[in-house]
């Protein structure tokens, strides 16, 4: 996997490019059938447009009757194709009708807590930041490690690297001060260090929360990465 960059800043405000990739922990278990045999999982397809439920209970005039027809016909099985193997597929958008559409007005909808629409907007154009001349700055705000993963939905995991011995210090350090605190940091964009990080142009806007682990001479500095929240139902 090829390695992107970073412009992050520490806690003494000192900061430079850091090399980032993907962090995927390596499970030891190995899924076997009952031969013992490795099994790997492939996709299949599950039906087609034609016989989608959204099309299928648009040809009867209840739900009562389309049941029923479920139950004597298998309508929404398309023997031809359902259970066919799928390899690389492009992403599309559809309409309501389910065909394939090729222009596409884009709009960003807020909800509240409650699942209730807020708001409806133009999708706005999020510059990327993370490799600005400015950096992404330490905030000094801390979470503690055990209740954070009750808070924040993380939704991807980066691991920070070294290609020097002065980032080896500067990343070292950052790992070891968060490791005694026990706690995440945000790292983040604006003169506070609060704000989001964005990756790419118009791409999604991300919390980044800092991750620091260490064994004698190792370390492990993580970026975990969150765009949603918990919160409470109640408006309290």
């Amino acid at each position: 996997m090829s390695l992107r960059k970073i412009h992050i800043s520490n806690s003494k405000a000192r900061n430079t490019l850091i090399n980032f990739k993907g962090f995927t922990p390596v499970s030891k278990a190995v899924k076997v059938d009952q031969n013992e045999k490795p099994i790997n999982n492939k996709k299949i397809i599950k039906g087609i447009a034609n016989t989608s439920f959204e099309m299928l209970s648009k040809q009867y005039n209840d739900l009562d009757e389309f049941a029923e027809a479920l139950i004597a016909g298998n309508p929404e099985i398309n023997l031809e194709v359902t259970g066919k193997f799928l390899g690389q597929t492009p992403k599309v958008y559809i309409n309501e009708d389910l065909n394939v559409v090729f222009r596409v007005n884009k709009i960003e909808k807020v909800f509240n807590p409650q699942g209730e629409l807020k708001e409806e907007r133009n999708l706005r154009h999020l510059s990327a930041n993370v490799t600005e001349e400015e950096p992404l700055k330490w905030s000094g705000k801390f979470f503690p490690i055990e209740k954070s993963f009750n808070k924040f939905v993380f939704v991807r995991t980066y691991q920070l690297l070294h290609d020097s011995g002065l980032t080896f210090d500067f990343l070292y350090n950052m790992a070891k001060e968060l490791e005694e605190k026990k706690s995440f940091l945000l790292l983040g964009s604006g003169s506070k260090g609060t704000g989001p990080a964005i990756f790419q142009e118009n791409g999604q806007a991300f919390r980044i929360f800092l991750e620091g682990r260490t064994q004698g001479d190792n370390y492990m500095l993580l970026m975990h990465l969150s765009n949603l929240e918990f919160k409470s139902l109640n408006n309290e």
